[in-house]
């Protein structure tokens, strides 16, 4: 089945919005919550030692959380390096992601409209704003 290009277009602008909302100024404010340090130092230790599947921090195992995360942390800071920026950016990406679910949800409960507003109220809202600029694993 072809997609519709009028919802291309729409995809396409809640990428956009989704980006302009969560990407500005993502590392230039420095690592501040306990979480977003420890996961950004387990994700450079994973790096520093090439051991992916053990997870831990000053070299001791962390199950306080599953890897997933860490990973997508992991290959960001590979392709940004080891940074502010790329300890957060996949929170960013899980940010747009978020948004375009909300819009196909509401779009095959009810219609085109309603998809849009539930993305552009969830958008609009103050703590997506903040997690999704975040590099803690909790907003999602």
């Amino acid at each position: 089945m072809r997609a519709v290009p009028g919802r291309a277009i729409t995809y396409a602008a809640i990428i956009l919005a989704g980006s302009l909302l969560f990407l500005p100024f993502l590392g230039q404010v420095a690592l501040f919550d306990w979480d977003e340090i420890n996961f950004a130092e387990i994700a450079r230790e994973m790096i520093v030692t090439g051991d992916y599947l053990n997870v831990q921090i000053n070299y001791q195992p962390f199950w306080e959380k599953p890897p997933l995360f860490i990973w997508m942390q992991v290959l960001s800071m590979k392709l940004f390096g080891i940074n502010e920026f790329a300890a957060r950016f996949p929170n960013a990406i899980g940010g747009t992601i978020t948004l375009l679910i909300l819009f196909e949800m509401g779009r095959k409960l009810y219609d085109h409209r309603m998809g849009l507003l539930w993305a552009l109220v969830y958008a609009g809202s103050v703590l997506p704003f903040f997690y999704f600029k975040s590099g803690i694993i909790d907003p999602w």
